[in-house]
C-alpha cells in the first residue's frame, strides 16, 4: 500500500534538489582537482625542459612551478577543510 501526501511532494523536491547540488560540487570538486593536476604536469614538464637544455624563459619556469606550489597547497586546504567539516558532522550527537 503506498501512501501520498501533498506534504511528501516538499519533501521530495528538496530531495532531488540536494542530490543535484551534491553532484554539482562533486563535479566541480573533481574539475578542480584536474585543473591542478594539469598545471602540475606543465610546471614539471617546464621544469623537465630546463634541466634538459632545451632553453625555457627563466621566469616562465619560475612561475610556472610557483603557480603549481599555490594551486596544489589550496587544494590542500579545501581538502583540510572537508575533512575538519566531516569530523564535525560525525561527532555531533542525535
Amino acid at each position: 500500500m503506498k501512501i501520498t501526501s501533498p506534504a511528501l511532494t516538499p519533501l521530495k523536491q528538496a530531495l532531488a534538489q540536494q542530490e543535484k547540488t551534491t553532484q554539482g560540487f562533486e563535479d566541480l570538486l573533481k574539475k578542480e582537482i584536474q585543473a591542478v593536476d594539469k598545471t602540475q604536469k606543465q610546471a614539471n614538464q617546464k621544469l623537465l625542459d630546463l634541466a634538459t637544455g632545451k632553453n625555457p624563459d627563466l621566469a616562465e619556469v619560475s612561475l610556472s612551478l610557483s603557480k603549481a606550489d599555490l594551486s596544489f597547497r589550496l587544494l590542500l586546504q579545501v581538502r583540510n577543510k572537508l575533512l575538519e567539516a566531516y569530523q564535525e558532522v560525525m561527532r555531533m550527537q542525535l
